[in-house]
């Protein structure tokens, strides 16, 4: 099992506060077998450079590195706020990409409207790069929950569709989880633990348990598929399904 987006490096952002509980979600994930773990700590550009941000983030590792368990593979990357207006050279952007390959764990705004000029920009930084962005818990944007065609318009422009697996449980976002699984939109799956409290790493196995029961064994397995071959810096080809659509609160 892979988690692709975590936030378990200490005092580095609003994740682990300390290197005890770090230790602990890293044996919780050891524990529900995650094989795989990636390290996407914030950035969001206003306090260091993306150069800065990788060598303290490298620092924070090198010091958590005693505490690792075996067993599991680790990587660095990052999860980078993307508003329009905060996108460094992207020689220096580039930085920020999940080490050894060309996949960028982004988040959008929650608070302010997503523009064409916001949508424009990262269609460039793909088209001038080559790197493809992967967007974090796209099922947690008020603006996808009013317009969830807009899933449809990310994977048009290149891009891959992360969901948190909190919410295939939680009654506020399975129905668009669900919906975005059922149309061929869940490309990635992580845990975005922040402690073991709030988004405990152990609910990647409670989400995986309940899509089996579902009926959605075959969508997790191709999650972790595409996961692995984002590791192995691979390119991946997902088909553009059917729009989401709306209606009385429901997603079809």
């Amino acid at each position: 099992m892979i988690d692709i987006h975590t936030h378990i490096l200490p005092h580095f952002d609003d994740g682990a506060k300390d290197t005890e509980i770090a230790k602990e979600m890293l044996q919780a994930e050891l524990a529900q077998g995650t094989k795989t773990l990636v390290f996407t700590s914030h950035y969001y550009g206003r306090k260091h450079s993306p150069a800065r941000y990788v060598e303290q983030r490298n620092e924070i590792f090198e010091r958590l590195k005693q505490h690792l368990p075996e067993g599991m593979e680790y990587r660095l990357g990052a999860e980078v706020h993307f508003t329009g207006i905060n996108v460094p050279d992207y020689d220096e952007f580039c930085k920020l990409a999940i080490d050894g390959t060309k996949y960028i764990l982004v988040e959008f705004p929650f608070t302010s409207k997503w523009t064409w000029e916001l949508l424009d920009k990262l269609a460039d930084f793909i088209y001038d790069t080559g790197y493809t962005p992967i967007i974090a818990h796209v099922e947690r944007y008020k603006e996808v929950m009013e317009k969830p065609s807009l899933a449809t318009e990310l994977v048009e422009m290149g891009c891959l569709l992360q969901v948190n697996a909190e919410s295939f449980l939680d009654k506020g976002t399975k129905g668009l989880a669900f919906a975005l699984l059922k149309h061929g939109y869940v490309h990635c799956i992580g845990s975005d633990t922040h402690d073991m409290e709030m988004r405990n790493p152990g609910v990647l196995q409670e989400a995986k348990a309940a899509l089996e029961k579902e009926g959605f064994a075959d969508e997790w397995a191709r999650a972790q598929e595409i996961m692995s071959h984002v590791l192995a810096d691979e390119k991946v080809a997902v088909p553009v399904g059917k729009p989401i659509k709306k209606f009385l609160g429901k997603y079809f």
